[in-house]
């Protein structure tokens, strides 16, 4: 576990630091909670990310918001 003190408290990671974790946590037979670990970030990060990266996510700026079309029968 990492401690941090001072001003900044808050890890940033980088576009490719977060890819490079999805795609670590998405390989066949992987483990998200190992990457994780390994990473030394929270498993909900890993997800959220992986919403954010790889399907359309509300979090994602800028993203159109994602409509089904609707049928009704009478």
């Amino acid at each position: 576990m990492t401690v941090f003190s001072g001003a900044q408290r808050r890890r940033r990671w980088s576009l490719d630091e977060k890819l490079a974790m999805v795609v670590a946590s998405m390989a066949p037979g992987a483990s998200i909670g190992k990457v994780a670990r390994a990473a030394d970030v929270d498993v909900s990060l890993i997800y959220k990310w992986r919403r954010m990266l790889v399907g359309a996510a509300p979090e994602r700026p800028g993203a159109p918001p994602q409509f089904a079309e609707v049928i009704v029968i009478r």
